[in-house]
């Protein structure tokens, strides 16, 4: 892979979209700073477009304003701190996966609990769609739904939300070949993801819709289960977490 295309990639690993990655990378390659009127004109960006770009680019901290005789002119940070907003964010959300880990295991002791296992466990899984009244949130490995479902079974369970008309959200702890695919289904399906590359999130899922709150896991045995628990207060628990794990991940 060429330099300026793996800069790219990371770049969007770290948030910024297509346009965002153009003006980074086109100040980066500069050794001065840059006109916002000049980016516009290399990039064939609209006015509005390029002061938009700009300025989002300031607030993340990816480019730096200053004025020279007076005027406005931007320049890029270097590579090195770029590396360092990566091991950031790489810490960061292992921090926060596993807590969320930890979290739901501990929630999960509840009077409403059940265990559903066995074979019913696949008619169990499709039948879910059904019972979603609103929305649906998914948090976990998405290499795991396809470990213990297969991508047939997946394709029917995720038809079945389409056809009842019901959105989800998906945060996924891995960046396996599967969730990239996932992600590029998003309109199409109703979905809106977001990868986590996470090697040490264990190999778990966890659906959340109205008060109900599936974990599907693997036993000791290796044998795949799902703890089932209808509880109002869990409910609103493992809400917050997933709202505040999606509002600190970028798309």
């Amino acid at each position: 892979m060429k330099v300026g295309q793996y800069v790219r990639n990371s770049l969007a690993d770290l948030g910024l979209t297509e346009a965002e990655a153009d003006v980074f990378f086109t100040l980066l390659q500069s050794n001065v700073p840059m006109p916002a009127e000049l980016l516009k004109w290399q990039l064939n960006l609209s006015t509005s477009g390029t002061y938009k770009v700009i300025s989002s680019l300031v607030d993340k901290e990816f480019i730096l304003s200053t004025k020279i005789n007076g005027a406005a002119k931007y320049i890029a940070i270097s590579l090195d701190q770029v590396s360092k907003k990566m091991v950031t964010k790489s810490r960061k959300f292992l921090r926060t996966s596993e807590k969320l880990h930890e979290l739901g295991k501990l929630s999960n002791v509840s009077a409403e609990t059940d265990i559903v296992d066995g074979n019913v466990l696949t008619d169990y899984y499709l039948n879910i769609p059904s019972k979603i009244n609103d929305f649906i949130w998914c948090v976990g490995s998405f290499e795991a739904v396809m470990n213990f479902f297969g991508p047939d079974i997946e394709r029917a369970f995720i038809n079945a939300r389409i056809k009842k008309g019901k959105h989800a959200d998906a945060v996924i702890f891995d960046d396996s070949l599967f969730s990239k695919e996932l992600a590029g289904r998003d309109i199409g399906e109703k979905r809106e993801t977001k990868l986590i590359p996470s090697g040490r999130y264990p190999l778990e899922f966890s659906y959340l819709f109205g008060n109900t709150c599936l974990d599907f896991y693997k036993d000791a045995n290796s044998q795949v289960k799902v703890l089932k628990s209808d509880s109002p207060e869990l409910a609103r628990a493992r809400l917050i977490q997933y709202q505040t794990l999606w509002n600190s991940t970028a798309k």
